[in-house]
Protein backbone atom coordinates (compact mmCIF):
# COMPACT_ATOMS: atom_id res chain seq x y z
CA UNK A 1 0.00 0.00 0.00
CA UNK A 2 1.24 3.90 -0.35
CA UNK A 3 2.34 4.88 2.01
CA UNK A 4 1.35 8.43 1.38
CA UNK A 5 -2.36 7.77 1.57
CA UNK A 6 -1.83 8.59 5.61
CA UNK A 7 -5.22 7.08 7.30
CA UNK A 8 -6.41 10.05 8.86
CA UNK A 9 -9.84 11.46 10.26
CA UNK A 10 -10.81 14.09 7.79
CA UNK A 11 -11.84 17.20 8.73
CA UNK A 12 -14.79 19.57 7.27
CA UNK A 13 -14.06 21.70 4.57
CA UNK A 14 -14.68 25.34 5.06
CA UNK A 15 -17.48 26.59 3.38
CA UNK A 16 -15.75 28.90 0.73
CA UNK A 17 -16.77 26.27 -1.84
CA UNK A 18 -20.40 24.80 -2.59
CA UNK A 19 -22.52 23.19 -5.25
CA UNK A 20 -26.52 22.53 -5.78
CA UNK A 21 -28.62 20.59 -7.91
CA UNK A 22 -31.70 22.76 -7.50
CA UNK A 23 -33.52 22.50 -10.75
CA UNK A 24 -34.78 25.48 -12.23
CA UNK A 25 -36.27 23.92 -15.85
CA UNK A 26 -39.50 23.72 -14.17
CA UNK A 27 -39.72 26.99 -12.85
CA UNK A 28 -38.89 29.15 -16.03
CA UNK A 29 -40.96 31.72 -15.55
CA UNK A 30 -44.08 32.91 -18.31
CA UNK A 31 -41.82 34.93 -20.91
CA UNK A 32 -43.79 37.56 -22.30
CA UNK A 33 -42.31 39.08 -26.01
CA UNK A 34 -39.04 41.03 -25.00
CA UNK A 35 -38.22 44.41 -26.60
CA UNK A 36 -35.97 44.28 -30.37
CA UNK A 37 -33.26 45.71 -29.89
CA UNK A 38 -31.93 47.84 -33.09
CA UNK A 39 -28.31 47.27 -33.98
CA UNK A 40 -26.49 45.52 -36.91
CA UNK A 41 -24.16 43.39 -35.08
CA UNK A 42 -22.57 40.04 -36.08
CA UNK A 43 -24.03 37.78 -34.50
CA UNK A 44 -24.94 33.88 -34.63
CA UNK A 45 -27.92 34.93 -36.24
CA UNK A 46 -26.02 37.52 -39.03
CA UNK A 47 -25.90 34.52 -41.34
CA UNK A 48 -26.18 34.18 -45.16
CA UNK A 49 -30.16 33.33 -45.44
CA UNK A 50 -30.57 31.12 -47.97
CA UNK A 51 -32.25 32.33 -50.84
CA UNK A 52 -36.21 32.86 -51.40
CA UNK A 53 -38.56 33.51 -53.82
CA UNK A 54 -39.85 37.12 -54.31
CA UNK A 55 -43.02 38.71 -53.57
CA UNK A 56 -44.20 42.22 -54.63
CA UNK A 57 -45.40 44.95 -52.22
CA UNK A 58 -49.49 46.20 -52.90
CA UNK A 59 -51.21 48.44 -50.52
CA UNK A 60 -52.77 47.03 -47.17
CA UNK A 61 -56.83 47.16 -45.62
CA UNK A 62 -57.84 50.59 -44.56
CA UNK A 63 -58.62 47.97 -41.22
CA UNK A 64 -55.05 46.48 -40.89
CA UNK A 65 -53.62 49.75 -41.42
CA UNK A 66 -55.85 50.49 -38.27
CA UNK A 67 -54.71 48.09 -36.59
CA UNK A 68 -51.09 48.49 -37.05
CA UNK A 69 -51.37 51.60 -36.45
CA UNK A 70 -53.06 51.69 -33.08
CA UNK A 71 -50.95 48.93 -31.90
CA UNK A 72 -47.67 50.71 -32.29
CA UNK A 73 -49.43 53.47 -29.49
CA UNK A 74 -50.19 50.59 -27.66
CA UNK A 75 -54.00 50.87 -28.72
CA UNK A 76 -53.85 47.38 -30.27
CA UNK A 77 -57.49 45.43 -30.30
CA UNK A 78 -58.39 42.33 -31.66
CA UNK A 79 -60.70 42.71 -34.94
CA UNK A 80 -63.55 40.63 -35.62
CA UNK A 81 -62.66 39.02 -38.89
CA UNK A 82 -59.07 38.36 -39.06
CA UNK A 83 -59.49 38.89 -42.97
CA UNK A 84 -55.71 39.07 -44.31
CA UNK A 85 -56.14 41.59 -46.84
CA UNK A 86 -58.86 43.58 -49.25
CA UNK A 87 -58.95 43.16 -53.02
CA UNK A 88 -55.69 45.71 -52.71
CA UNK A 89 -53.79 43.32 -50.76
CA UNK A 90 -50.05 41.86 -50.97
CA UNK A 91 -50.48 39.18 -53.36
CA UNK A 92 -49.65 35.82 -51.56
CA UNK A 93 -46.56 33.91 -53.25
CA UNK A 94 -44.81 33.77 -56.94
CA UNK A 95 -41.77 33.04 -57.80
CA UNK A 96 -41.87 29.41 -56.10
CA UNK A 97 -42.09 30.53 -52.44
CA UNK A 98 -41.37 27.38 -49.70
CA UNK A 99 -44.31 26.31 -48.02
CA UNK A 100 -43.52 26.03 -44.20
CA UNK A 101 -41.84 23.22 -42.58
CA UNK A 102 -44.23 20.71 -41.01
CA UNK A 103 -43.10 21.83 -37.90
CA UNK A 104 -44.51 25.52 -38.91
CA UNK A 105 -47.37 24.00 -39.78
CA UNK A 106 -47.92 22.26 -36.63
CA UNK A 107 -47.58 24.96 -34.73
CA UNK A 108 -49.69 27.56 -36.53
CA UNK A 109 -52.38 24.88 -36.90
CA UNK A 110 -54.91 26.52 -34.62
CA UNK A 111 -54.35 29.79 -35.58
CA UNK A 112 -54.99 32.41 -38.50
CA UNK A 113 -52.47 35.02 -39.38
CA UNK A 114 -53.43 38.51 -40.38
CA UNK A 115 -51.06 38.26 -43.30
CA UNK A 116 -49.46 35.81 -45.29
CA UNK A 117 -47.00 33.33 -43.71
CA UNK A 118 -42.97 33.19 -44.89
CA UNK A 119 -40.59 30.52 -43.62
CA UNK A 120 -38.03 31.82 -41.54
CA UNK A 121 -34.20 31.80 -42.44
CA UNK A 122 -35.39 32.61 -46.15
CA UNK A 123 -34.16 35.80 -47.44
CA UNK A 124 -37.02 37.25 -50.05
CA UNK A 125 -37.17 40.00 -52.09
CA UNK A 126 -39.68 42.66 -53.13
CA UNK A 127 -39.98 44.75 -56.24
CA UNK A 128 -42.51 47.27 -57.32
CA UNK A 129 -42.52 49.31 -53.86
CA UNK A 130 -43.28 52.98 -54.04
CA UNK A 131 -43.27 55.65 -51.63
CA UNK A 132 -46.24 55.12 -48.57
CA UNK A 133 -46.25 51.59 -49.26
CA UNK A 134 -46.79 49.74 -46.54
CA UNK A 135 -46.13 45.87 -46.14
CA UNK A 136 -46.62 42.97 -43.79
CA UNK A 137 -45.64 39.21 -43.50
CA UNK A 138 -46.16 36.48 -40.88
CA UNK A 139 -43.73 34.13 -39.36
CA UNK A 140 -43.79 31.68 -36.54
CA UNK A 141 -41.35 30.79 -34.66
CA UNK A 142 -41.86 26.94 -33.02
CA UNK A 143 -39.29 27.54 -30.33
CA UNK A 144 -37.72 30.07 -28.40
CA UNK A 145 -34.70 31.25 -30.37
CA UNK A 146 -32.27 34.24 -30.64
CA UNK A 147 -33.59 36.32 -33.86
CA UNK A 148 -32.54 38.65 -35.86
CA UNK A 149 -34.93 40.36 -38.62
CA UNK A 150 -33.58 41.88 -41.48
CA UNK A 151 -34.33 44.66 -44.59
CA UNK A 152 -31.32 44.56 -46.58
CA UNK A 153 -30.06 45.76 -50.03
CA UNK A 154 -32.53 48.54 -50.68
CA UNK A 155 -32.16 49.82 -54.02
CA UNK A 156 -30.32 53.64 -54.02
CA UNK A 157 -32.71 56.54 -53.07
CA UNK A 158 -35.18 54.01 -51.36
CA UNK A 159 -35.79 55.11 -47.90
CA UNK A 160 -37.37 51.85 -45.51
CA UNK A 161 -38.34 51.09 -41.75
CA UNK A 162 -38.90 48.49 -40.48
CA UNK A 163 -40.92 46.86 -37.41
CA UNK A 164 -41.75 43.96 -35.44
CA UNK A 165 -44.71 42.89 -34.38
CA UNK A 166 -45.96 39.95 -31.62
CA UNK A 167 -49.57 38.22 -32.13
CA UNK A 168 -50.94 37.04 -29.16
CA UNK A 169 -52.74 34.04 -31.03
CA UNK A 170 -56.25 36.20 -31.05
CA UNK A 171 -55.20 38.91 -33.08
CA UNK A 172 -54.15 41.39 -30.68
CA UNK A 173 -50.64 42.86 -31.37
CA UNK A 174 -47.74 44.27 -29.57
CA UNK A 175 -44.70 46.02 -31.24
CA UNK A 176 -41.43 44.96 -29.95
CA UNK A 177 -39.03 47.45 -32.02
CA UNK A 178 -38.08 49.77 -35.16
CA UNK A 179 -35.42 50.17 -37.06
CA UNK A 180 -35.40 53.32 -39.31
CA UNK A 181 -32.16 54.35 -40.50
CA UNK A 182 -31.29 57.21 -43.09
CA UNK A 183 -31.51 56.59 -46.46
CA UNK A 184 -30.66 52.99 -47.78
CA UNK A 185 -29.07 51.93 -44.88
CA UNK A 186 -29.71 48.22 -43.97
CA UNK A 187 -32.42 47.85 -40.89
CA UNK A 188 -31.67 45.01 -37.79
CA UNK A 189 -33.43 43.90 -34.59
CA UNK A 190 -32.15 41.83 -33.03
CA UNK A 191 -33.43 39.86 -29.76
CA UNK A 192 -34.50 36.37 -28.13
CA UNK A 193 -37.91 35.95 -28.70
CA UNK A 194 -40.38 32.97 -26.96
CA UNK A 195 -42.21 30.95 -29.68
CA UNK A 196 -45.11 32.50 -31.14
CA UNK A 197 -46.55 34.52 -34.02
CA UNK A 198 -44.75 37.37 -35.47
CA UNK A 199 -45.18 39.83 -38.28
CA UNK A 200 -42.48 42.06 -40.50
CA UNK A 201 -44.43 45.43 -40.89
CA UNK A 202 -42.54 47.74 -43.57
CA UNK A 203 -42.57 51.49 -44.45
CA UNK A 204 -41.52 53.16 -47.84
CA UNK A 205 -40.64 56.30 -46.28
CA UNK A 206 -39.26 56.81 -49.73
CA UNK A 207 -39.37 54.82 -52.69
CA UNK A 208 -39.78 54.73 -56.57
CA UNK A 209 -40.10 51.23 -58.30
CA UNK A 210 -37.80 50.46 -55.37
CA UNK A 211 -36.47 46.93 -54.57
CA UNK A 212 -35.17 44.94 -51.43
CA UNK A 213 -34.88 41.82 -49.12
CA UNK A 214 -35.86 41.11 -46.29
CA UNK A 215 -36.23 37.81 -43.98
CA UNK A 216 -35.22 36.71 -40.24
CA UNK A 217 -32.09 34.63 -39.12
CA UNK A 218 -32.97 32.30 -36.52
CA UNK A 219 -30.75 30.64 -34.28
CA UNK A 220 -32.52 28.19 -31.67
CA UNK A 221 -29.57 26.72 -29.64
CA UNK A 222 -30.51 29.30 -26.29
CA UNK A 223 -30.42 28.23 -23.03
CA UNK A 224 -33.85 28.37 -20.81
CA UNK A 225 -32.81 31.65 -19.22
CA UNK A 226 -32.69 34.24 -22.04
CA UNK A 227 -32.77 36.73 -22.96
CA UNK A 228 -30.62 37.74 -20.13
CA UNK A 229 -27.77 39.61 -22.29
CA UNK A 230 -27.66 42.53 -20.62
CA UNK A 231 -27.52 43.98 -16.59
CA UNK A 232 -31.11 45.33 -16.47
CA UNK A 233 -32.43 41.62 -17.99
CA UNK A 234 -30.50 39.26 -15.56
CA UNK A 235 -32.36 36.10 -15.09
CA UNK A 236 -33.04 36.30 -11.07
CA UNK A 237 -31.92 32.67 -9.53
CA UNK A 238 -34.82 31.75 -6.05
CA UNK A 239 -33.74 31.79 -2.74
CA UNK A 240 -32.03 28.71 -2.74
CA UNK A 241 -28.66 26.79 -3.65
CA UNK A 242 -29.05 27.29 -7.63
CA UNK A 243 -26.70 25.20 -10.16
CA UNK A 244 -28.37 25.97 -13.51
CA UNK A 245 -27.01 24.81 -17.10
CA UNK A 246 -26.38 27.38 -19.64
CA UNK A 247 -24.60 28.22 -22.87
CA UNK A 248 -23.53 31.14 -25.08
CA UNK A 249 -24.70 30.91 -29.11
CA UNK A 250 -22.02 33.31 -30.26
CA UNK A 251 -18.83 35.26 -29.31
CA UNK A 252 -21.04 38.58 -28.61
CA UNK A 253 -23.70 36.34 -26.29
CA UNK A 254 -23.12 37.55 -22.45
CA UNK A 255 -25.27 35.40 -19.54
CA UNK A 256 -26.13 37.75 -16.30
CA UNK A 257 -27.76 36.16 -13.48
CA UNK A 258 -28.69 37.80 -9.92
CA UNK A 259 -29.02 36.23 -6.77
CA UNK A 260 -30.70 38.28 -3.98
CA UNK A 261 -29.41 37.34 0.28
CA UNK A 262 -32.83 37.86 1.89
CA UNK A 263 -31.50 36.90 5.05
CA UNK A 264 -28.03 38.14 4.65
CA UNK A 265 -26.76 34.62 4.36
CA UNK A 266 -23.50 33.89 2.29
CA UNK A 267 -23.44 33.34 -1.00
CA UNK A 268 -21.29 31.77 -2.95
CA UNK A 269 -20.35 31.31 -7.03
CA UNK A 270 -18.95 28.96 -9.04
CA UNK A 271 -18.42 28.11 -13.11
CA UNK A 272 -18.22 24.34 -14.00
CA UNK A 273 -18.37 23.06 -17.19
CA UNK A 274 -20.38 19.69 -18.85
CA UNK A 275 -17.08 17.28 -18.05
CA UNK A 276 -15.86 17.77 -21.54
CA UNK A 277 -13.35 20.00 -21.12
CA UNK A 278 -14.72 23.28 -22.17
CA UNK A 279 -14.33 25.40 -19.21
CA UNK A 280 -11.71 27.66 -20.67
CA UNK A 281 -14.07 28.75 -23.40
CA UNK A 282 -16.10 30.67 -21.07
CA UNK A 283 -14.81 33.67 -18.66
CA UNK A 284 -16.94 33.63 -15.35
CA UNK A 285 -17.31 37.40 -13.33
CA UNK A 286 -18.83 38.45 -10.21
CA UNK A 287 -19.83 42.58 -10.23
CA UNK A 288 -18.56 43.95 -6.98
CA UNK A 289 -20.33 47.38 -7.13
CA UNK A 290 -18.12 49.31 -9.33
CA UNK A 291 -16.22 46.62 -11.47
CA UNK A 292 -16.22 42.75 -13.00
CA UNK A 293 -13.79 40.93 -11.38
CA UNK A 294 -12.91 37.33 -13.49
CA UNK A 295 -13.33 34.23 -11.03
CA UNK A 296 -10.47 31.96 -12.26
CA UNK A 297 -11.42 28.35 -13.66
CA UNK A 298 -11.39 25.58 -10.65
CA UNK A 299 -12.17 28.87 -8.30
CA UNK A 300 -15.38 29.18 -6.77
CA UNK A 301 -15.78 32.45 -4.78
CA UNK A 302 -18.14 33.31 -1.46
CA UNK A 303 -18.96 36.66 0.37
CA UNK A 304 -19.38 35.30 3.89
CA UNK A 305 -22.12 37.40 5.17
CA UNK A 306 -23.85 40.37 3.21
CA UNK A 307 -26.78 42.96 4.28
CA UNK A 308 -29.98 41.62 3.70
CA UNK A 309 -31.41 41.86 0.59
CA UNK A 310 -28.04 42.78 -1.07
CA UNK A 311 -27.97 41.35 -4.73
CA UNK A 312 -25.21 39.96 -6.28
CA UNK A 313 -24.34 39.87 -9.64
CA UNK A 314 -22.48 37.90 -11.92
CA UNK A 315 -21.92 37.09 -15.79
CA UNK A 316 -20.66 34.43 -18.14
CA UNK A 317 -18.69 35.54 -21.39
CA UNK A 318 -17.17 33.96 -24.25
CA UNK A 319 -13.10 33.83 -23.59
CA UNK A 320 -11.73 35.93 -27.19
CA UNK A 321 -8.72 33.98 -27.05
CA UNK A 322 -10.30 30.52 -27.41
CA UNK A 323 -12.60 28.79 -30.01
CA UNK A 324 -16.55 29.18 -28.80
CA UNK A 325 -18.35 26.10 -29.25
CA UNK A 326 -22.02 27.30 -29.10
CA UNK A 327 -23.30 23.60 -28.13
CA UNK A 328 -21.13 23.34 -25.14
CA UNK A 329 -22.54 23.91 -21.61
CA UNK A 330 -21.43 25.38 -18.22
CA UNK A 331 -22.82 24.69 -15.00
CA UNK A 332 -23.12 27.76 -12.55
CA UNK A 333 -23.79 27.51 -9.52
CA UNK A 334 -24.77 30.95 -7.51
CA UNK A 335 -27.03 31.45 -4.55
CA UNK A 336 -26.87 30.30 -0.72
CA UNK A 337 -23.28 29.33 0.37
CA UNK A 338 -24.22 25.57 2.06
CA UNK A 339 -22.89 24.74 5.72
CA UNK A 340 -22.50 20.78 6.78
CA UNK A 341 -23.95 20.79 9.92
CA UNK A 342 -23.57 17.27 10.66
CA UNK A 343 -22.96 14.14 9.45
CA UNK A 344 -22.22 10.26 9.81
CA UNK A 345 -21.13 7.34 8.46
CA UNK A 346 -21.21 3.85 10.23
CA UNK A 347 -20.49 0.30 9.60
CA UNK A 348 -22.19 -2.68 10.10
CA UNK A 349 -21.25 -5.04 13.15
CA UNK A 350 -17.64 -5.99 13.03
CA UNK A 351 -15.24 -6.64 15.30
CA UNK A 352 -13.16 -3.74 15.12
CA UNK A 353 -9.67 -3.58 14.93
CA UNK A 354 -7.81 -1.64 17.39
CA UNK A 355 -6.45 1.36 16.78
CA UNK A 356 -2.75 0.62 18.28
CA UNK A 357 -2.98 -2.07 15.58
CA UNK A 358 -4.03 0.09 12.88
CA UNK A 359 -5.81 3.55 12.56
CA UNK A 360 -9.51 2.65 10.62
CA UNK A 361 -11.86 5.29 11.48
CA UNK A 362 -14.48 3.35 10.05
CA UNK A 363 -14.90 -0.40 9.86
CA UNK A 364 -18.10 -2.59 8.04
CA UNK A 365 -18.01 -5.70 6.74
CA UNK A 366 -20.96 -5.60 4.34
CA UNK A 367 -22.85 -1.90 4.53
CA UNK A 368 -22.37 1.53 5.08
CA UNK A 369 -25.06 3.95 6.82
CA UNK A 370 -24.77 7.86 6.09
CA UNK A 371 -26.51 10.70 6.92
CA UNK A 372 -25.94 14.78 6.19
CA UNK A 373 -27.54 18.04 7.15
CA UNK A 374 -26.96 21.30 5.21
CA UNK A 375 -27.88 25.14 5.80
CA UNK A 376 -26.71 28.02 4.91
CA UNK A 377 -25.12 30.50 7.21
CA UNK A 378 -28.03 31.60 8.79
CA UNK A 379 -29.20 27.84 9.74
CA UNK A 380 -31.72 28.02 6.94
CA UNK A 381 -31.96 24.20 5.71
CA UNK A 382 -30.99 23.51 2.10
CA UNK A 383 -33.38 21.97 0.44
CA UNK A 384 -32.64 19.73 -3.02
CA UNK A 385 -28.74 19.69 -2.61
CA UNK A 386 -27.77 16.44 -3.55
CA UNK A 387 -24.23 15.26 -1.19
CA UNK A 388 -22.65 12.69 -2.55
CA UNK A 389 -20.96 9.90 -0.16
CA UNK A 390 -17.58 9.12 -2.46
CA UNK A 391 -16.11 5.62 -0.95
CA UNK A 392 -12.47 3.43 -2.23
CA UNK A 393 -12.88 0.35 -0.06
CA UNK A 394 -9.88 -1.14 -1.63
CA UNK A 395 -6.60 1.43 -2.29
CA UNK A 396 -4.61 -0.09 -4.60
CA UNK A 397 -0.93 0.13 -5.88
CA UNK A 398 -2.03 2.04 -9.04
CA UNK A 399 -1.58 5.72 -7.20
CA UNK A 400 -4.87 6.60 -8.29
CA UNK A 401 -8.37 6.71 -6.31
CA UNK A 402 -11.10 4.21 -7.51
CA UNK A 403 -14.06 6.62 -5.75
CA UNK A 404 -17.43 5.07 -6.06
CA UNK A 405 -20.58 7.65 -5.68
CA UNK A 406 -23.87 7.52 -3.54
CA UNK A 407 -25.90 10.16 -3.95
CA UNK A 408 -28.89 11.34 -1.85
CA UNK A 409 -31.04 14.62 -1.79
CA UNK A 410 -31.75 16.71 1.01
CA UNK A 411 -35.57 17.42 1.89
CA UNK A 412 -37.34 19.95 3.54
CA UNK A 413 -34.94 19.89 6.77
CA UNK A 414 -32.04 20.25 4.46
CA UNK A 415 -31.51 15.93 5.93
CA UNK A 416 -30.35 13.75 3.35
CA UNK A 417 -29.22 9.95 3.82
CA UNK A 418 -28.31 6.55 2.50
CA UNK A 419 -26.88 3.16 2.93
CA UNK A 420 -24.30 1.51 0.95
CA UNK A 421 -23.77 -2.37 -0.35
CA UNK A 422 -19.85 -2.78 -0.14
CA UNK A 423 -20.42 -6.06 -1.07
CA UNK A 424 -17.85 -9.40 -0.27
CA UNK A 425 -13.65 -9.30 -0.24
CA UNK A 426 -10.83 -11.64 0.29
CA UNK A 427 -8.63 -9.35 1.79
CA UNK A 428 -4.87 -8.13 1.30
CA UNK A 429 -3.97 -8.11 4.80
CA UNK A 430 -4.78 -9.65 8.22
CA UNK A 431 -4.29 -9.06 11.54
CA UNK A 432 -4.33 -11.14 14.87
CA UNK A 433 -5.68 -9.33 18.02
CA UNK A 434 -7.45 -9.81 21.46
CA UNK A 435 -11.24 -8.59 21.79
CA UNK A 436 -13.12 -8.92 24.37
CA UNK A 437 -16.24 -7.10 24.21
CA UNK A 438 -18.54 -9.88 24.54
CA UNK A 439 -17.28 -9.88 27.83
CA UNK A 440 -14.61 -12.93 27.24
CA UNK A 441 -11.55 -12.31 25.56
CA UNK A 442 -10.84 -13.87 22.32
CA UNK A 443 -8.18 -13.72 19.75
CA UNK A 444 -9.50 -12.71 16.14
CA UNK A 445 -7.98 -13.18 12.81
CA UNK A 446 -9.14 -10.42 10.36
CA UNK A 447 -8.88 -10.25 7.17
CA UNK A 448 -9.57 -6.97 5.38
CA UNK A 449 -8.84 -4.19 2.64
CA UNK A 450 -7.88 -0.75 3.21
CA UNK A 451 -9.81 2.29 1.86
CA UNK A 452 -11.15 5.35 2.49
CA UNK A 453 -14.69 7.71 2.11
CA UNK A 454 -15.29 11.66 1.78
CA UNK A 455 -18.52 13.60 1.18
CA UNK A 456 -18.82 16.48 -0.83
CA UNK A 457 -21.41 18.00 -2.71
CA UNK A 458 -22.41 16.70 -6.53
CA UNK A 459 -21.87 19.54 -8.43
CA UNK A 460 -19.23 21.22 -6.59
CA UNK A 461 -16.33 20.11 -4.97
CA UNK A 462 -15.12 20.96 -1.49
CA UNK A 463 -17.31 21.20 0.85
CA UNK A 464 -18.02 18.40 3.07
CA UNK A 465 -15.64 15.70 4.72
CA UNK A 466 -12.14 15.29 3.22
CA UNK A 467 -10.26 17.83 1.23
CA UNK A 468 -7.13 18.66 -0.71
CA UNK A 469 -5.31 18.18 3.16
CA UNK A 470 -6.62 15.53 4.51
CA UNK A 471 -8.25 13.60 1.66
CA UNK A 472 -10.40 10.97 3.39
CA UNK A 473 -11.49 9.25 6.27
CA UNK A 474 -9.60 5.80 6.36
CA UNK A 475 -12.23 2.59 5.52
CA UNK A 476 -11.56 -0.55 6.97
CA UNK A 477 -13.74 -3.08 4.78
CA UNK A 478 -13.51 -6.66 6.44
CA UNK A 479 -13.74 -9.42 5.00
CA UNK A 480 -13.69 -12.05 7.16
CA UNK A 481 -13.03 -13.01 11.45
CA UNK A 482 -12.47 -16.06 12.74
CA UNK A 483 -11.37 -16.81 16.54
CA UNK A 484 -8.22 -18.61 16.70
CA UNK A 485 -6.04 -20.23 19.65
Amino acid sequence: MKSKKAFMLGAAMAASCFVSAFALAEQYPAQAPAKLAVQAVKSAVDQALRAGGKVESSKLSAELKQKLKAAKVGKSKAVASKAAVNSEAVEAVVDGLQKPSELQGAAIAAFTPLFPTLDINTLYTLTGVETGAQIAYHFNLPTSARIQVQLLNQSAGTDMSLTLFHDDGQGNLTPLGTSDNAGSADEYLNGVMPAGDYYWYMVANTASNAQFSFGVAVDSNIDAFEPNDTAQSAFALPDALNQVTGNLDSVNDVDYFDFTSLRGQGVGMFLGDDDEGTRNQWIFERFDGNNWVVIQPNNTSTYPSLTPGYIVKVRVRANPAVALNPKAQYKLTLGSAPRLNQSNVNGDNVVRIPSSIMQLATQASRSLSWSTQWSDSTGEPLRGVTPVLRVDKRFDDSNQYHWVNYEAKTGITGAASGNVDLGSCSGDLNVVYPDSSSGQTYNWRTWFNMGGWRIELKEFPGVGVGGNITQYVSLGHICSQTIVR
